[in-house]
């Protein structure tokens, strides 16, 4: 995934449709896992928070709260704070690369939809704007605030942002 491989363009698009339609059924979780690996190995530590903070902000206070828990003490962070957890996130990538997997649940926690819509919307942000510095288009590699995140239920619906989400942060 990073660097930009020019003739892997179709994965970085497939990944960021994913994103944009919040449909994760198509994607490869264990090919997603590998190019995220490559991901927080390579990418810049700037482009790399920037993703990060990006997903956090889009995430649901609950699955951030989950999210938050399921990191080990040494990064451990509030799940109000997405730029604290952004850093964390990358802190943790950069010391300890194999926990990225273990955050996500490597080894049969795909079925989950917190990590099988998280770790494809992580993918799916990250190629989007990969692909916007490009110049692949795709509203300029970002596509900004959304209201659903992940797939998470059994119809397909994903989670949906409440207005009181925005007010549990302060708690």
């Amino acid at each position: 995934m990073w660097p930009f491989d020019p003739n892997n363009q179709p994965m970085y698009q497939q990944y960021a449709q994913a994103y944009n339609t919040q449909n994760y059924s198509g994607i490869d979780q264990n090919q997603a896992m590998g190019h995220m690996q490559q991901f927080v190995q390579n990418a810049p530590p700037n482009f790399q928070q920037q993703v990060y903070q990006q997903h956090f902000e889009q995430m649901p206070y609950e699955q951030r709260m989950q999210f938050a828990q399921q990191m080990p003490p040494q990064y451990a962070v509030a799940p109000n704070n997405s730029q604290a957890m952004a850093q964390g996130f990358y802190q943790m990538g950069q010391q300890q690369p194999n926990m990225v997997s273990r955050v996500f649940g490597q080894g049969g926690g795909f079925a989950n939809p917190l990590v099988s819509g998280g770790l494809g919307a992580l993918v799916g942000i990250a190629a989007s704007s990969i692909l916007g510095q490009q110049g692949g288009g795709l509203m300029g590699g970002m596509f900004g605030e959304r209201e659903g995140y992940g797939r998470g239920d059994d119809e397909g619906e994903g989670y949906r942002r409440r207005e009181d989400d925005d007010e549990r942060r302060d708690e």
